[in-house]
């Protein structure tokens, strides 16, 4: 019995003395351990509302659809874009090498460098599902632009790994919102544009 109590006490000592930013940390690697995912992120800035699906398989490919910028195809064979109401085109150098650094497991770290802090907000369910909800605030330079972001990350208790952030950021003087919804999908193939 006083093994029991002890053993009740370790992991009430534990939970208590927790790290929330090494929790956060864990389940952004745990999202690239994951290796593909597909986010449907749902944006909103300057009274403009968006749409847009991004498919992603670490670190070579990646897709992006819907949008008002249109399409975007990365693969290790290069990078094509789709403006809306044309054809596929290669995509400009630039834009195929700032596409490539967000494919990188680099890029989580870039992230985690920008990380002010980390507030645990407990548990919730999500989906019918319970997920652990932390408060980020964070500052990153992303393609020379500063950005100011306040997030609120939901984590699933069962893999560890992100389903959904709603993050209000600031960049340019300009406030946008985004809720991005991710799905880990097994498998996932993501071609070149014909």
């Amino acid at each position: 019995m006083r093994s029991l109590a002890a053993l009740v006490l370790f992991a009430t000592a534990s939970f208590a003395h927790a790290d929330p930013k090494a929790e956060v940390y864990a389940a952004w690697d745990a999202m690239v351990a994951a290796k593909s995912y597909r986010a449907t992120l749902s944006s909103e800035a300057g009274g403009q509302t968006s749409k847009q699906t991004i498919e992603i398989v670490i670190p070579t490919h990646m897709r992006m659809s819907g949008g008002a910028s249109g399409d975007m195809v990365v693969t290790p064979e290069g990078a094509w874009i789709r403006i809306p109401g044309q054809d596929w085109m290669a995509a400009p150098p630039g834009t195929t090498e700032v596409s490539k650094r967000f494919l990188s497991p680099a890029f989580i770290e870039e992230a985690k460098a920008g990380v002010r802090s980390v507030q645990a907000l407990g548990e919730e369910q999500l989906a019918g599902k319970p997920v652990r909800t932390y408060q980020i605030e964070q500052v990153m330079t992303v393609m020379g632009i500063a950005t100011e972001s306040s997030t609120k990350l939901y984590v699933d208790v069962a893999s560890g790994r992100p389903v959904r952030q709603e993050v209000a950021a600031t960049a340019m003087g300009r406030n946008s919102r985004t809720v991005q919804d991710i799905e880990y999908v097994q498998g996932l193939e993501i071609v070149a544009p014909e």
